[in-house]
C-alpha cells in the first residue's frame, strides 16, 4: 500500500529527472554555440544566443516563488503585476534581459542556471502531495504548482527548438552526454 508520503515522493522523483534532463540538455546547448553566434542577434528576432539562454535561466529563477505563492494561497502577485503584461514583457524582453546578458559569460550562466536548479530542486522535494493540485496565476495564467514544476523543461524546449533551427544545430547530437 501506497503512502501520501510515498506518493510525493515518487511524484518529486519524477518531476526531478525531467528536470536533470533539462539541465543536461541546457549545458549540451550552451556548449553547441560558436562564439560567433553567441553574441549576434539571431534571425527573427530581437535576441542574442546568450540573451536567450539569461532568459532561460531567468524563468528557472522566478518559478519558485510562484510555487511559495500557490502553496501558501496566498493570492499575492509578484510586485510588479501592477503593470499590465505587455508592458512588463516588453520591459524584460528589450531592457532588463540584454542588460544581464552584457555582463554575462558562458560560465557565469550555466553557474545561474545550476543555483536556481537547486533552489527549485529543493523547494519541490518538500512538497506535500496535497499541495501539488493549489495553485496562482503565473505568469500570466493560472498553473497549479505540478504545472509550474513541469514549465522549466516546457520553457527551455520553446527556445531550443527555435535556437536550434536558427542555428542549424542538430538536436540528435549527443546532447544527453554533457555532466
Amino acid at each position: 500500500m501506497t503512502t501520501k508520503k510515498d506518493n510525493s515522493a515518487s511524484h518529486f522523483e519524477k518531476i526531478k529527472r525531467e528536470l536533470e534532463e533539462a539541465k543536461q540538455d541546457f549545458l549540451w546547448l550552451i556548449n553547441e554555440f560558436s562564439d560567433n553566434d553567441w553574441d549576434r542577434n539571431l534571425p527573427g528576432g530581437p535576441w542574442t544566443a546568450k540573451e536567450e539562454m539569461v532568459h532561460i535561466v531567468q524563468a528557472l529563477e522566478v518559478i519558485p516563488k510562484g510555487i511559495k505563492r500557490a502553496i501558501d494561497e496566498s493570492g499575492g502577485r509578484s510586485i510588479l503585476s501592477f503593470i499590465p503584461s505587455p508592458i512588463r514583457s516588453w520591459i524584460n524582453g528589450y531592457i532588463l534581459i540584454p542588460k544581464l546578458a552584457k555582463r554575462s559569460t558562458k560560465e557565469s550562466i550555466i553557474t545561474a542556471y545550476e543555483k536556481a536548479f537547486q533552489s527549485l530542486v529543493e523547494i519541490l522535494g518538500r512538497i506535500p502531495e496535497n499541495d501539488w493540485g493549489k495553485g496562482a496565476k503565473y505568469p500570466r495564467k493560472y498553473r497549479t504548482v505540478e504545472q509550474m514544476a513541469h514549465r522549466p523543461r516546457e520553457h527551455f524546449e520553446e527556445h531550443a527548438v527555435r535556437l536550434c533551427k536558427k542555428l542549424g544545430i542538430s538536436r540528435d547530437s549527443n546532447r544527453n552526454s554533457v555532466n
